[in-house]
């Protein structure tokens, strides 16, 4: 079941993301575009050569693979299906991405499914724990009273040592979630006196579904940015589905937004050497087909593992490029199954596993 798209326009972090994306299109035009050259055609390469196009410059996109999409590539398989790299939905706080969709006339293409997040209950094979948010109350009352009126995951004493640890983010604002970069969410709940239960029940499945990683490894900044958009907006938890495959629905939408603005994407074009002049910069991009790609600027827009196999010998020393090493890719298995006849208690919904292995 679809439900109608919630107001998501009247959202202060959307219309901050509306204003930056609208000076793209009002601000004066360079007299001589620039040539972009961006590596990737995924969300993020296709968005950039977007707002770039939409600022009068000429992006050109170098995509290695055949499909457009990156991380939410798709591929159709003989009989017709789809098979995608994983399981993509659209937060209502999501700002920059439902912008985007607005600014290219294709909304009606989000499936928005009821207001609730539902969890699998790993002890009770086949049954599922909901939390409800109630349309009439606004944010935070109704995420509050959700998480309230949840028996079947916490008891009430968690429920309170939870609300009281969660005090200093929700007082603390965006300086107090920035500041909690270097600390784990396991570690950071322990601190505030939270129980490992709670951690174990709900934040480990958000954890992974955030980052494929477990709540010792994952950082509690990226876990607080969720929740205070969660807490800020209305309709900030509430969850869409994309109506088909992402390069078609999506992605392509984007490509035609660039080419119709003296703009290119390029699939097939896998680069193999980032080529570098006298002073230290980038010449070209030398293709594996041999084809040279110059540009006045530079853009990566792939994941880090990437890069690294393609930074110059000459960058490797700087400390700008050192930072990279701390960045780690993390492999995920996605698992389409296909059944031939529809399951009990099925849900027209996201489902979060709760399961140490699944996400």
């Amino acid at each position: 079941i679809d439900y109608p798209r919630p107001e998501l326009e009247n959202a202060v972090n959307y219309l901050e993301a509306a204003y930056l994306s609208s000076t793209f299109r009002t601000s004066p035009h360079p007299n001589k575009p620039l040539e972009v050259v961006i590596a990737g055609a995924g969300l993020a390469g296709l968005s950039t050569a977007k707002y770039l196009a939409d600022a009068g410059h000429k992006p050109i996109v170098l995509e290695a693979r055949d499909v457009l999409g990156g991380k939410v590539a798709a591929w159709k398989d003989d009989d017709g299906d789809w098979y995608e790299t994983g399981l993509h939905v659209f937060f209502g706080a999501y700002p920059n991405m439902q912008n985007l969709f607005g600014e290219l006339g294709i909304n009606d293409r989000l499936q928005w499914k009821e207001h609730s997040m539902i969890f699998a209950m790993p002890n009770k094979p086949g049954e599922f724990s909901r939390f409800d948010f109630p349309e009439v109350l606004p944010a935070p009352l109704n995420g509050i009273w959700a998480i309230l009126k949840n028996n079947d995951m916490l008891t009430w004493p968690e429920k309170v040592k939870f609300a009281i640890g969660l005090l200093p983010a929700i007082l603390g604002g965006q300086s107090y979630v920035e500041a909690q970069d270097g600390i784990t969410v396991k570690d950071w709940m322990r601190k505030q006196g939270i129980p490992d239960r709670v951690t174990d029940e709900v934040f480990f499945a958000m954890s992974k579904a955030l980052n494929f990683i477990n709540p010792d490894e994952l950082s509690m900044q990226c876990i607080l940015i969720a929740l205070n958009r969660f807490l800020q907006e209305k309709h900030g938890s509430k969850m869409a589905f994309l109506d088909g495959n992402p390069p078609e629905r999506l992605c392509m939408p984007i490509v035609e937004h660039i080419e119709s603005r003296g703009g290119r994407v390029h699939l097939n074009s896998r680069i193999q050497k980032i080529e570098l002049n006298d002073a230290g910069s980038v010449e070209n991009f030398l293709l594996s087909n041999g084809t040279v790609i110059r540009g006045d600027a530079y853009v990566f827009a792939t994941p880090v593992d990437i890069l690294k196999l393609l930074l110059p010998e000459d960058w490797k020393e700087m400390p700008y490029f050192r930072k990279l090493e701390k960045l780690v890719g993390v492999p995920v298995i996605n698992v389409h199954i296909w059944f031939d006849r529809k399951l009990r208690n099925t849900y027209d919904h996201l489902l979060f596993s709760r399961s140490p292995l699944l996400s």
